[in-house]
């Protein structure tokens, strides 16, 4: 009895704490990492299929990878090709773009998209920034070479 109402008051204290510290950061990480995964995703299709790859990322936050049509403005506009379309919010709750950086929506691309090149170079670099609800933010940043890191801010 002794032992069960130790493991009871260890877990009345231990919930609260997971869901509060542990839990924000963990879903933070994840959104990091799906939107990383899928840009070298997006590069190796490039690769692969001797194609521009984009991104478009809009509210949500949310991003569209797409085969890129229109090499003038790496925009999505309904007419290419759809690839992979991830709402972030859906699997990641409360985690957000940034509207604190990226001129004031998260995003650090102009047109909010950019392509990836049959060679793997991007078309320009920028960054994107999530936040979750402690605060905690993670950029990830994409440069002109096609590589993406994951920077703690």
């Amino acid at each position: 009895m002794i032992v069960i109402a130790i493991i009871s008051v260890g877990l009345i204290i231990g919930i609260p704490t997971y869901n509060t510290t542990i839990k924000p950061t963990a879903r933070l990480n994840g959104a990091g990492r799906q939107l990383y995964s899928d840009v070298q995703f997006a590069r190796l299709q490039a690769i692969r299929d001797n194609v521009r790859c984009g991104i478009a990322f809009s509210a949500g936050p949310a991003y569209t990878v797409f085969i890129d049509n229109s090499p003038a403005n790496s925009q999505y506009d309904g007419g290419e090709e759809v690839i992979k379309t991830v709402n972030l919010a859906n699997e990641y709750s409360k985690v957000q773009f940034d509207t604190s950086k990226g001129g004031g929506n998260g995003i650090d691309f102009t047109n909010n998209s950019f392509s990836i090149r049959p060679r793997g170079l991007a078309t320009n670099g920028g960054s994107v920034f999530l936040v979750n609800e402690k605060g905690e933010g993670r950029e990830i940043l994409v440069n002109t070479m096609g590589t993406v890191r994951i920077v703690k801010y």
